[in-house]
């Protein structure tokens, strides 16, 4: 047989448990569910300054409570969330930045102006205006605040998916 796919994950469910062996998984899976959310929280406080260094202690912190392989597959698992975070923000900045634009650009041009090639003209009357000129005001908070996080490092991270 051959292995399949790398980088693919199989869920199953397990049949024929016994209760003993539920209440074992689900204690085990309650173990590794704290470390990887302590692990995280403390990537997360690394920010950019991580280094290799700092990604080995934190695999030593978790290894003292499980073994080197969880260890490893967690630190891993934690460093791919906070990158997932970092582009995600990076992604959300730059779609600030073009409403920000478009919404300046429109602002700028005279109520009514007819536009030109795939550019959009001027808002029709000056109710749409002024909503759309309370509405800059509020992109540009949340570029600012946006943009402090990215420089400082900070992501926001939430555990946690889909209800099952």
């Amino acid at each position: 047989m051959a292995a399949g796919p790398p980088g693919v994950a199989i869920r199953t469910r397990l049949t024929g448990l016994t209760p003993e062996d539920e209440r074992v998984l689900r204690a085990v899976g309650a173990h590794l569910g704290s470390l990887a959310s302590r692990d995280l929280k403390a990537r997360c406080a690394d920010g950019v300054e991580h280094d290799a260094g700092r990604w080995a202690a934190r695999k030593r912190e978790l290894t003292a409570g499980s073994s080197a392989r969880w260890a490893g597959s967690i630190t891993r698992t934690s460093h791919d969330q906070w990158a997932l975070a970092r582009r995600s923000q990076q992604a959300h900045v730059e779609s600030l930045q073009a409403g920000v634009r478009t919404l300046e650009r429109r602002l700028a041009l005279p109520l009514g102006a007819k536009g030109a090639r795939r550019e959009p003209g001027g808002y029709r009357s000056h109710e749409e205006w002024f909503a759309k000129s309370r509405r800059l005001g509020v992109l540009k908070d949340r570029l600012a605040a946006v943009r402090a996080d990215r420089d400082s490092g900070t992501v926001h991270v939430v555990l946690g998916g889909r209800g099952c």
